[in-house]
């Protein structure tokens, strides 16, 4: 393969996730608009999902069929510009009307797609609207955090349920850290959190003992990384 060639497939890696963004964003804007059908699905959906109520949002959800994972990517995705409701309890929503099999799945699929969006904003729209997306000291602490730990700062983040997926997405993307890194990072990351929530999602509390317990152990695993990072440049410097 030329040099040129490989240039070409690069260049095409780094922006298809905002291409794949342009184009989704795009197509639901003009769809909102133009089908009276679609806004008024739309506004159901925002009060559905918003309401907080499991049983009723699962219910509803899985009233769809097929399309029920569709809504899931797209609430998913809707996430990054307002709050509907919180990822994890997507998730947990998944599980409900799917099953535990088929909900991890399309949680994953939804979470890999929300973090490609956000990823794709992040790296067009740049650093001034990202704060206004997320907030000046949101921007500048998880920049700071994912420029220092790159890789694993991403998969740390995506395994604590407390902390905003989408802020990191957004910061992701500006951060110069390659699409297919982002999104390794990201899956590997979300997947203990997903497959907790899979096996905790019939008893609310505990999955809060759950939510909790991945909490601790994240944060104890980003310590011991950055301690092994500090312990290796000072062995450096000597």
């Amino acid at each position: 393969m030329s040099d040129s060639t490989e240039h070409d497939s690069h260049k095409l890696i780094q922006y298809l996730p905002l291409i794949l963004t342009v184009l989704l964003v795009g197509g639901l804007g003009v769809a909102y608009v133009a089908v009276p059908a679609f806004n008024q699905f739309i506004s159901e959906a925002v009060e559905v999902l918003s309401s907080d109520d499991r049983p009723r949002i699962s219910q509803w959800v899985s009233r769809f069929g097929w399309r029920g994972p569709l809504i899931i990517v797209a609430a998913m995705v809707a996430q990054i510009f307002m709050v509907v409701v919180p990822s994890f309890v997507l998730i947990a929503v998944s599980m409900l009307a799917y099953g535990p099999v088929n909900g991890t799945l399309i949680s994953l699929v939804a979470s890999g797609v929300a973090a490609t969006v956000g990823y794709g904003v992040g790296s067009g729209v740049g650093e001034a609207m990202v704060r206004r997306l997320v907030g000046d000291k949101t921007e500048r602490k998880a920049g700071a955090w994912v420029k220092q730990n790159g890789f694993w700062s991403i998969v740390f983040a995506r395994m604590t349920p407390f902390i905003s997926g989408d802020a990191i997405s957004l910061v992701g993307g500006l951060s110069g850290l390659s699409y297919p890194k982002f999104i390794t990072a990201t899956l590997l990351g979300v997947t203990p959190l997903t497959l907790l929530i899979a096996y905790f999602s019939r008893s609310q509390d505990l999955m809060r003992k759950g939510f909790i317990g991945l909490t601790i152990v994240s944060g104890l695993l980003l310590l011991g990384y950055w301690f092994g990072r500090r312990i290796k440049k000072a062995a450096t410097q000597d």
